[in-house]
């Protein structure tokens, strides 16, 4: 029978080694000890699971299983997959140097991820005169988009460009050379968005696009700047992408087709470079991993936030208190209904095992 422990005498260490426990620690070492330490969770009974999950949000903010799954991301590039998962399979959000962005020690940002898994959405909190935000896709045929005049109200770090080192960038569709270095224009502007950015700490930047990874091979380049980076699948992103430019006008998609073609050699035999940079960046402590916001990922915090209460009243022994949340969620007009048969069916699941 578990006996609870008192919150100023909770340690690991001591828990770990009980047989009725089971914790998965922000320490683990290794791919191998991650699964071990699941399985041993697995294997006890749902009691003691109630208050190993009780033990493991305590100490660590999250379930044995949240944490089981934030630590296989981390440790998923030691051993080889036989196929590139994450063209088919989303992983979270992930962020790197955040906390040293938004404090304004460092000033630039590169935003990555494939055509269409929804970049913008990282930067959506940054807004103001002193954030430059800008779009690689923007640096290809540029002179189609912007005239000099519009360049210089839209950005200054891409009318000092076009305006002096990257000036004979500034071309059109028409004007374009197939045959030249196709990353050379992105390379060049990369580089000197880190200069620009140096000697001008007042401003941030923040450059969003798929062209870092394509032609930077080395996301070690990039460590001593911010990098976000979305999670969403190839074939998530590029469904989105197909839905987006399906709202085009014909000429406009036509237009576009034809300034980013060159490039799709690049981007079919580059895309694995996004994995390349995720498990590059998600080892670091200055990393940031969060799932992909939308209504199932809400839903799912909402139910395991009840869950970590009833788990709380459970192993206080407050059997009364486990009834009141299952009389409140079935009163509740703010649950839907999936989320409130989830959390009456634990109650009554928790008043059960309580009685064991």
């Amino acid at each position: 029978m578990n006996q609870l422990i008192p919150d100023d005498r909770l340690n690991y260490k001591d828990i770990s080694a009980r047989k009725d426990i089971a914790l998965i620690s922000d320490e683990t070492a290794s791919r191998e000890e991650l699964i071990e330490s699941l399985m041993k969770y697995l294997r006890l009974s749902r009691r003691d699971r109630r208050f190993s999950d009780y033990y493991s949000v305590k100490l660590f903010g999250y379930t044995v299983a949240d944490m089981f799954f934030m630590l296989s991301y981390r440790y998923r590039f030691e051993s080889p997959v036989l196929v590139n998962e994450t063209l088919f399979v989303s992983e979270p959000d992930l962020y790197y140097n955040k906390k040293a962005f938004d404090e304004g020690k460092i000033n630039l940002c590169f935003v990555i991820g494939y055509s269409g898994s929804g970049k913008s959405v990282l930067t959506k909190e940054y807004e103001g005169d002193n954030i430059e935000k800008i779009s690689l896709d923007d640096i290809v045929c540029v002179k189609d988009h912007f005239t000099m005049d519009e360049l210089e109200k839209t950005s200054d770090l891409m009318y000092s460009f076009f305006s002096g080192e990257g000036s004979k960038y500034y071309i059109s569709l028409d004007e374009r050379n197939p045959f030249a270095d196709r990353g050379e224009a992105f390379v060049k502007f990369i580089k000197y968005a880190e200069k620009y950015a140096d000697t001008h700490k007042e401003k941030k930047f923040i450059l969003e696009g798929i062209w870092t990874y394509l032609f930077f091979d080395s996301p070690s380049e990039f460590k001593k700047y911010a990098v976000y980076m979305k999670g969403t699948s190839l074939l998530k992103s590029n469904l989105r992408r197909i839905k987006r430019e399906a709202q085009n006008d014909p000429l406009t998609s036509l237009d576009r087709l034809l300034e980013f073609g060159i490039y799709a050699a690049d981007t079919a035999l580059k895309d694995s470079n996004v994995d390349k940079w995720r498990r590059y960046f998600e080892k670091w402590p200055e990393t940031e991993l969060r799932l992909e916001s939308n209504a199932f990922t809400a839903l799912r915090e909402n139910i395991m936030a009840e869950i970590n209460k009833i788990n709380e009243r459970f192993v206080h022994g407050d059997v009364n208190g486990i009834k009141l949340i299952q009389h409140n969620a079935e009163r509740s007009s703010d649950m839907n209904i999936t989320e409130r048969a989830i959390v009456i069916d634990e109650c009554r699941k928790a008043i059960a095992d309580s009685k064991n």
